[in-house]
Parts: C-alpha cells; structure tokens; sequence
C-alpha cells in the first residue's frame, strides 16, 4: 500500500476529536457571549456547540454569520418547543411509535460510535398517518436527544473526553414500494430530515441505504436536494446484494456489531425508543425521570444553579 493511500477506516481517532482551532475558538467564545443570557445557551453542551461551527464552516458567503444564525435558531427551538424536557419525559404514546416507526439505537462502529438502522420499508403509511404527524415528530425528536445523550456519555465516560458526535445510519428499504410515494408520506419524511438538517446537523458519518429500489431511487430524486451536499457525499446507496451489502458495511463496523438479519453476528434484541438508560438520570415509574444530584449533563448543572422557588403560602378564606 502506497503512502498516500487513505487508511482504513477504524485505524485513526475520530474526525471530530481534533483540537479546536484558533478560528474555532474563537467562534466558540463569540457564540457563548453573545447568547449569555438565554437559557439554552448553558444547557447546550460544548459537543454541541462545536457541532454547529464545523456544521456550518463552509456554508457561503458567511460562514460566522450563517453559524450565528443557525445556533440562535436551534436554541429559541429548544426553548420554545421544551426540548430540555425531552430527555426526561416520554412522548405521549411512544409505545406506538416504535410499532410504527423502526428505528433503533444499536451497537457500535469501529471507532464507537453509535450505529443507527432505520427500516422504512416496514412503514405502514395509512398507520403513520393516523398516528399523527406531531407525535411522529416528538418521537423522533426523542429518538435524536437519547441518540445525542448517548455520545455524550461516550465522550465522557468510555473516550477520556476525547470528543465523538458522529454516528453511523443504515436505513433498509427492503418493502418499500408505491404506497410509500404518496404526497402526505414524502412529507412526514421531509418533516423528520428538517428536524435533522436544523437542530442535530453535523451528526452523520456514514449512511447506507440497504435494499434501494427503483421506486425508492425515484424518490430520492426528490428528496436529495433538501440534503446539505457534505450530507449526500456521506451516502452509500446499495441494492438488493445481501453479501456485497455485508462487506460494505464491515469496512466502518465489526460484524459482532451488525444484526443477524442483515448478516451479521449480534444477536442482541432491536428495540425503539425510551429504551436506553442512562446512569446520571433517575428513571422513576409512572412519574418523569429527574437527573440525579451528581450528573454533569448541562441540562442538569443549569436547574442545580436556579435559585429554588419558596412553596406559597395559601392565605385563609382565600
């Protein structure tokens, strides 16, 4: 193997673990300034914010200014919308989205990342629509907040504060045919990617799409340039080649990692969201988790530092 050939994937320590920049640096401390008195400044973490500047270092002709404007953006979401809760709250019949909607948080990539599947060609449209659009949208905004919370606990407990927010998706096709081309579906799926593309950019290193078809191919002609070009770059689009399907994957994950059904070896169950546990956050039964006295997590630092409401005292014949 020459000099200049690109290593093998696995073999190098994680893009996003790289030092910061004196540019980025600086970006970093203009962007915490300046939204200084906003709440979900101090509940965004550092992973987060460094996200957005390398998200949007290249976006023309601004790139300062368009990082500025996307990251003030995602906070007054997050603010308006009570994204903060999210991680402690369950979605309103999220037992039903994980029927609906097949995704799942499973395994790792070489470089231990989270790896993502998402089977859309299980989707039962009609069944979709009659869930609803906005629970669509609050499950997978769950789905995206423990999947963000993940790598963050990755990070901090299992790489030395070596920072990793880059995950691996594969979506499968395999069923997906005519009934999923209908106008109210392509929207939801718009829907779901905006989420994605404004509030969790930068949070994609590898997507394989699984068992492509020709009426998948046709909408993805459609949906493509609603994809920021370093995202569509990062796409691997395969067919219907079960073994080929395999070995592509292999170069980014073990194959102790990948599942049975696609040929791999771990045989570990699929499950959806309001699964995953993680060990700072007090899961209480019939009631929201709360975060426990000794985490780190910035949503958690920011409540600890309010000063506590007095209980009101109730006036007498009032």
């Amino acid at each position: 193997m020459s000099s200049s050939a690109e290593k093998k994937y696995g073999t190098e320590p994680p893009l996003e673990s790289k030092e910061l920049t004196e540019s980025e640096q600086k970006l970093f401390k203009e962007l915490r300034e300046k939204n200084k008195d906003h709440p979900c400044n101090a509940t965004t973490s550092d992973d987060t914010l460094i996200r957005f500047i390398r998200g949007y270092a290249r976006e023309k002709p601004d790139p300062i200014a368009a990082t500025h404007e996307k990251y003030k953006a995602m906070i007054d979401w997050r603010l308006e919308q009570k994204i903060d809760e999210v991680i402690l709250n369950t979605p309103e019949k999220w037992e039903d989205y994980n029927k609906h909607y097949k995704h799942f948080i499973y395994g790792r990539d070489k470089l231990g990342r989270p790896v993502c599947y998402e089977q859309l060609g299980k989707i039962e449209p009609t069944d979709l629509e009659a869930y609803g659009i906005d629970r669509i949208k609050a499950g997978h905004i769950r789905f995206m907040e423990e999947l963000t919370k993940l790598k963050w606990q990755i990070t901090r407990k299992e790489k030395d504060n070596k920072l990793l927010y880059k995950h691996v998706h594969v979506i499968d096709m395999e069923g997906f045919g005519w009934k999923h081309m209908g106008s109210k579906f392509r929207g939801t799926i718009k829907e779901i990617m905006n989420i994605d593309s404004h509030f969790y950019p930068e949070t994609l290193q590898k997507l394989f799409i699984l068992n492509s078809s020709m009426t998948f191919r046709a909408l993805w002609a459609v949906v493509s340039p609603w994809i920021h070009p370093l995202t569509r770059a990062r796409i691997c689009m395969l067919g219907y080649d079960k073994n080929y399907n395999l070995e592509q994957m292999k170069e980014f994950v073990d194959i102790d990692q990948i599942p049975e059904y696609l040929g791999g070896k771990n045989k570990e169950k699929m499950v959806g969201i309001c699964h995953v546990r993680f060990d700072d956050i007090d899961y209480k039964e019939g009631a929201p988790d709360v975060w426990k006295n000794d985490s780190e997590d910035p949503r958690a630092v920011y409540l600890r530092s309010k000063p506590k409401e007095e209980p009101k005292e109730e006036k007498e014949g009032g």
